[in-house]
């Protein structure tokens, strides 16, 4: 029966044509082309653009301006100044007038107070650089754990689909035996009809491991932003034991609360939090601006352009607005709160996560050497069963069960072995020390 199973689970593993596919590859396609993984990134990037652009505010703003006016009557070209009266031979109507004039020049002007919108909107957009990027690496890490368990899951359907296989095979053989058995009178026809049940809930459990495994290519195949191959996957086994965790509970939630890279956005947005209620109170504040032009003014009527310009200083006393500065803090204050409730509530979730990763760790560990006990149990009883079938001292009832026993030990040891590999990486993940085992 082992030489059997071992024959099919290299076909169902490797099927002819499929792409070769090991747990590393998978990882780095994942983490090259996931497409959510790609989002994050792209959006860490836009802000730091946007941080850039608040950043760029402080120094103002320089433009080329234009325009061209044509006026129902002459106007003064320029506005009226001492300088145009300095010669005594021209009169008032000797000013430059004209009813189409064209000026053009450079205007600039440079904020010096602006009421917190230059420091504080600095301080939020470099904020929420930080919180894109840490969701960015989270999502990095969350890509990884979740490739890294769905291969896992792909290799436990893969081998169940293999045992199932084995055992359709083993039944195949033992229902062609009785029938010939039924014929020469050595078995009665109800034990041949036992075996032809059996035989039968064996193909039904076969396509629908076959459908899972399915499944979960395609699954792998969308977390490595593909379509999955026709001919399916060809998977590695992974048989080592992982390496238990050798942390202390207490070790593991602090790490996660230190280094928890979702953890750490939530906390930058209390602290964007803060700063825009900043931004409120500063509100209430004085605005101050520098601000000038230099133009170019021309006429059809006037021989030579006039040059103008001009350098200011603006000041702005806000005084009352229909108590919408007032409004603005009180919101401000409440999203102040409800980010700090927001913080509480993401740090309980990741103590909840890390009690759940520990648990899964000592189930699975449990999950695998029972697993290891029935395939090895499974195995001698079916060889056992057999003989007394074959000896005419066994019932058709137990060598039945011996074999689905045989079929699930192996199948549980395989769930079993994945389980725990994938329970430590999940542990890894959750508590943010990497998800290095494999």
């Amino acid at each position: 029966m082992k030489w059997l199973l071992a024959i099919l689970i290299a076909g169902v593993l490797a099927p002819a044509g499929a792409a070769a596919l090991t747990i590393e590859e998978a990882t780095s396609r994942a983490l090259a082309a996931n497409p959510r993984l790609q989002a994050a990134k792209l959006s860490a990037l836009a802000a730091e653009e946007r941080a850039k652009e608040v950043s760029g505010r402080r120094y103002g703003e320089v433009d080329l301006v234009g325009s061209y006016n044509n006026f129902d009557a002459n106007r003064a070209l320029v506005p009226i100044s001492i300088d145009l009266f300095k010669v005594p031979s021209l009169g008032f109507y000797q000013l430059p007038w004209d009813r189409n004039q064209v000026h053009y020049g450079v205007t600039y002007q440079i904020p010096l107070l602006a009421g917190g919108v230059l420091h504080e909107g600095r301080l939020i957009a470099q904020l929420a650089q930080r919180a894109s990027e840490d969701m960015a690496l989270f999502s990095r890490d969350e890509v990884r754990y979740n490739v890294r368990a769905t291969y896992r899951n792909a290799l436990a359907a893969t081998h169940l689909l293999a045992a199932l296989t084995a055992y359709e095979k083993a039944l195949e053989k033992d229902a062609a035996d009785a029938e010939l058995k039924v014929q020469v009178g050595a078995w009665p026809a109800v034990d041949a009809a036992k075996v032809q049940f059996a035989l039968a809930s064996a193909r039904a459990q076969r396509e629908a491991a076959r459908a899972q495994r399915d499944g979960l290519f395609a699954v792998l195949a969308a977390l490595m932003g593909e379509e999955p191959p026709e001919a399916g996957y060809e998977l590695a086994d992974i048989p080592d034991v992982p390496p238990l965790p050798t942390a202390s509970g207490t070790e593991q939630r602090s790490a996660a609360l230190a280094g928890r890279r979702d953890l750490a956005a939530v906390r930058t947005a209390v602290l964007i939090a803060e700063r825009k209620r900043m931004l409120a109170k500063e509100a209430f504040g004085p605005q101050l601006m520098l601000g000038g032009n230099y133009l170019a003014n021309r006429a059809p009527g006037v021989e030579d352009p006039i040059s103008t310009h001009e350098f200011g200083l603006y000041l702005k006393l806000p005084l009352f607005m229909g108590l919408q500065r007032l409004h603005a803090l009180h919101a401000a204050n409440f999203e102040l709160q409800a980010a700090q409730h927001q913080q509480q509530a993401k740090e309980l979730e990741v103590l909840a996560q890390v009690e759940d990763a520990l648990g899964r760790v000592e189930a699975a560990r449990a999950q695998l050497e029972a697993g290891r006990a029935q395939r090895s149990l499974g195995s001698e009883v079916a060889r056992v069963e057999h003989l007394k079938i074959e000896q005419g001292t066994g019932k058709m009832e137990d060598y039945l069960a011996a074999r689905a026993q045989e079929m699930q030990g192996e199948a549980a040891y395989w769930q079993g072995l994945y389980a725990l590999q994938s329970a430590v990486d999940y542990l890894d993940f959750v508590s943010a020390q990497g998800g290095q085992h494999d």
